[in-house]
């Protein structure tokens, strides 16, 4: 069976039902060996050719500037497809011409050997000139299928548990390890309820123009979920999180904080020194102003 890694939240599972493929929603950053990236790329990049080199395809979508660069980057248009996204409202007609597209694409798609993905390694490696494996791969390598299943069913958590904050992180592509993430809040008393980063629960499309659809849902996801406060994940190249990430400090009745994971980049030890701080902060942001509530 096909192993199809789809880096996006706006292709929906359902369309790749009865594909006879195994559908891969998160490249798992953190057991994924990096190689190191030209100044001015995202980080997320870094992951990419690992994981290219264990499916049998990549779809990315223009939704990212950078996932468009990726694209290119990765010089494999037969393993890799980029899916144009269209950006204004009654795109009905537009996007089932991409979904053809992408079906067609599917089909072609053909199975490759270990040595097949082996010798794909080796050139990407080749291509970015020199640049080298990490020396060690994460402890999170060794997780088993059922830890995976579990941290998927993660997912659909709909209050926080065992009287925690409820928080929420959405935002772009995720270069740490969720586990940790979870594992990181989860000692000063707040559950993550929603994940809503690319690869996790969609949250709507922040691409979109207009895009009040994309705020309105949101709004009625931190009331339903209850969350207390809400994390915007992004990198530096992340231009319409960033745009978003401004706009939600307005519409949301609830505390917003901007992650930038540019300190996270190739597999370091989550969270950097940074990130700690403002975390932390922010937990006892949330933690003070559930004293104050009536």
């Amino acid at each position: 069976m096909k192993k199809l890694a789809v880096l996006s939240n706006v292709l929906p599972d359902a369309w790749f039902e009865g594909q006879g493929i195994t559908l891969v929603r998160e490249a798992e950053c953190a057991r994924h060996l990096p190689v190191t990236l030209r100044a001015g790329t995202c980080s997320y990049l870094a992951f990419l050719p690992a994981l290219l080199a264990e499916v049998d395809g990549l779809v990315l979508t223009t939704c990212c500037d950078q996932m468009r660069h990726a694209a290119e980057w990765l010089d494999a248009a037969d393993r890799v497809f980029l899916f144009n996204v269209p950006s204004t409202l009654h795109q009905e007609r537009l996007l089932e011409a991409e979904k053809a597209r992408l079906m067609r694409w599917i089909a072609q798609l053909a199975l490759r050997s270990n040595r097949q993905q082996e010798s794909d390694a080796r050139v990407c490696d080749v291509r970015t000139q020199g640049s080298a494996f990490a020396n060690t791969a994460s402890a999170s390598a060794n997780r088993t299928t059922a830890d995976k299943t579990a941290d998927r069913q993660q997912d659909t958590r709909q209050v926080a548990d065992h009287g925690r904050i409820a928080l929420g992180v959405i935002g772009g592509h995720f270069c740490g390890d969720r586990q940790q993430v979870e594992q990181f809040f989860a000692q000063r008393g707040v559950s993550l309820s929603l994940w809503g980063c690319e690869g996790g629960e969609s949250v709507g499309d922040v691409a979109q123009r207009p895009n009040d659809a994309f705020y309105e849902h949101l709004k009625t996801v931190v009331t339903q979920r209850h969350l207390a406060g809400l994390i915007v994940v992004r990198t530096t190249w992340c231009d319409l999180w960033r745009l978003a990430c401004v706009r939600l400090h307005e519409v949301l009745n609830v505390s917003v904080l901007e992650w930038v994971m540019d300190g996270q980049n190739h597999g370091q030890p989550f969270p950097d020194s940074s990130s700690r701080t403002r975390l932390e902060a922010f937990c006892e942001l949330l933690q003070a102003e559930r004293q104050e509530a009536p």
